[in-house]
């Protein structure tokens, strides 16, 4: 079967089931009709990667996460409902979007707790007490037995028969073409921007992309020597002494050395499996602890694949899994480059804010058919320095070098690089970009860029208008879906544009950032403070912190910044709510990264 009479096939068997359970979810049947045939393009879209992967809890949970963007479905939209069960709608609707998600793929989606748990993101003895508690709950308000409501939730589709889905031919033409929906979202967020301000003002020329790091060329260092992976064991791991040099002052013990090819649990954050390659002939992991409170630990894995394309193809999979992390409250920091004379590592380090906030440094490496991944981990903000942590994935490759009989070399430089490039819309801010706000522990999401003559991150101050003299501009918003407690104004907004040359881009932002200067004299009650000037080895740019007046008691605030790489330009913008705001530290380094990802840009 071809991968597209595979896909032809999932979607002919889920896609009135998918629809059904997004509308019991949303209670709004255009919004849950467009988000499911949107999260079946996505599908298709990322199909090499999800086919053995639960594609339909995929499906379930994109078109989930689509409909939560819709401020029309924030919480629920009932209107023009009246045809359907709008009792049932309005008591599911009080439910918590945990809950109401349960309900919804238990009854219509036809899984059991477990498995609904994993999807929704909870334990199965914490989504238990939440269905129990749910259920109860939706009985005293319908006054009905679960039987009953079960036969309600299952009558409606009567609505989603109605709703006629698009050929799967169709579906996968959208995908090809890139043609993106845009959600209710971006036009209401556009609209809650309306009153924000801000600018930046950028100067340095582009420089050549450092995030395409080329790969680890171990066994062929040399061009006459291959890598035999047959040669490869466990004793190319790295040693207890190697190890400690991360943290001398502890005392390391090996923990586990693992040889099992058809284990998939992960050993680390982020990614989904335990290897990049599904299929890999050989396999070693390794981990190591020391046994404190703070739970410091090493993980070293090492993946023989079957063929150089299979160790390629695994390698830019473990990258994805990090570049593309969708944890609570997870971040992508920093992201190096190892530069040596055979070929570069790459390094990146996230850190997890919940409580104890924990830091995780991730190296990987790829040659012929061997990657070799190291990762350490730690409950503190304090990890190894990035030079250590080189010399100690230097030294994990060198053990394979050294085996394969290639010329090695211990002569590395450690130097920023650009982040990975994220799978959707690279040249924004990915997910994983984006900082913790108050005590939200939900993984934020954006909606598909969209070309609109709107810029949703424009503001009364700066009135950018990207799209004279013909510049075709970009723009992406982003929420957090089914945040408790958030006000509607809250978001995160983004505009990208590529100008005809340096200094058109140039003079853009420096005409923005006068009008910007001369807003508070322009509105009085506007008020402009906490400038700072952002300047990188290949992005510049300005950010402020901007305040309007609403009334004589109230003042809200607004954060904004305008960042130029070379012919490129992003203007980010985030408003804040009420406590539900990030640090001026946290946008200034979120507009950095807004500039290093316009590396990314076509």
């Amino acid at each position: 079967m071809t991968r597209v009479d595979e896909f032809n096939s999932f979607y002919s068997a889920t896609s009135s089931q998918a629809l059904q359970v997004t509308y019991a979810i949303c209670g709004d049947r255009q919004v849950a009709h467009e988000a499911t045939i949107d999260a079946y393009r996505r599908a298709w879209r990322d199909w090499a990667k999800i086919r053995n992967n639960n594609p339909l809890g995929y499906v379930r949970t994109e078109a989930w996460k689509l409909t939560s963007l819709s401020r029309g479905t924030h919480p629920l939209r009932r209107k023009h409902e009246d045809d359907s069960d709008t009792t049932l709608l309005e008591a599911l609707a009080s439910l918590g979007s945990d809950d109401r998600r349960l309900i919804a793929l238990m009854t219509l989606g036809n899984i059991d707790l477990e498995e609904a748990s994993n999807e929704v993101g909870l334990p199965a003895e914490e989504g238990i007490e939440n269905v129990t508690s749910a259920l109860s709950r939706l009985e005293q308000m319908l006054g009905q037995s679960i039987d009953e409501i079960e036969r309600r939730m299952h009558d409606l589709s009567v609505i989603t028969t109605t709703l006629e889905m698009p050929p799967a031919a169709k579906v996968r033409t959208l995908a090809k073409r890139g043609r993106q929906r845009n959600t209710v979202a971006l036009v209401a967020a556009a609209i809650a921007f309306i009153i924000l301000g801000g600018f930046a003002i950028t100067d340095g020329d582009s420089l050549a992309r450092t995030a395409e790091i080329p790969r680890e060329k171990i066994g062929a260092e040399k061009p006459d020597q291959i890598l035999m992976a047959r040669k490869v064991d466990d004793g190319n791991l790295l040693t207890v002494a190697q190890v400690k040099k991360l943290d001398p002052v502890r005392d390391w013990k090996i923990v586990n050395t693992d040889e099992t090819v058809d284990n998939t649990t992960p050993y680390a954050t982020c990614p989904t499996k335990r290897f990049g390659d599904p299929n890999p002939l050989r396999v070693f992991v390794r981990t190591y602890d020391t046994g404190r409170l703070d739970h410091e630990r090493v993980a070293q894995a090492i993946e023989v694949s079957r063929s150089d394309s299979d160790a390629e193809d695994a390698y830019n999979r473990l990258v994805s899994w990090y570049s593309n992390c969708e944890h609570p409250r997870v971040q992508l920091v920093d992201s190096y480059a190892v530069k040596r004379p055979f070929g570069d590592f790459q390094i990146l380090r996230l850190r997890s804010h919940r409580f104890p906030e924990r830091t995780f440094t991730v190296g990987l490496s790829h040659s012929g058919t061997v990657t070799n991944t190291l990762v350490h981990e730690i409950d503190s903000t304090t990890a190894p320095s990035i030079d250590e942590f080189a010399r100690a994935l230097n030294t994990s490759v060198l053990r394979l070098c050294a085996e394969s009989g290639g010329t090695c070399t211990k002569d590395i430089e450690v130097l920023k690089s650009d982040p990975p490039a994220t799978d959707q819309a690279p040249s924004f801010l990915g997910i994983v970009d984006l900082p913790p706000v108050a005590e939200i522990n939900r993984v934020w999401a954006g909606t598909d860029p969209v070309q609109d003559k709107k810029n949703p991150a424009a503001t009364p101050c700066d009135k950018a208008d990207f799209n004279r003299k013909g510049i075709k501009s970009s723009s992406r918003v982003f929420l957090i879906p089914e945040a408790e407690g958030i006000p509607e104004q809250f978001g995160l907004a983004e505009t990208t544009a590529r100008f005809d040359s340096d200094q058109e881009a140039r003079k853009f932002v420096d005409s923005v950032g006068r009008t910007v200067e001369g807003c508070p004299r322009a509105n009085l009650s506007a008020s402009l403070d906490q400038r700072k000037t952002i300047k990188t080895d290949t992005t510049g740019g300005k950010s402020w912190r901007v305040g309007l007046e609403v009334d004589k008691k109230a003042k809200v605030y607004y954060r904004t910044a305008l960042i130029r790489r070379g012919k490129d330009v992003a203007q980010v913008t985030f408003t804040s709510a009420d406590k539900f705001d990030i640090s001026r530290k946290e946008f200034e380094q979120l507009a950095e990264r807004a500039g290093q990802r316009l590396v990314y840009m076509e």
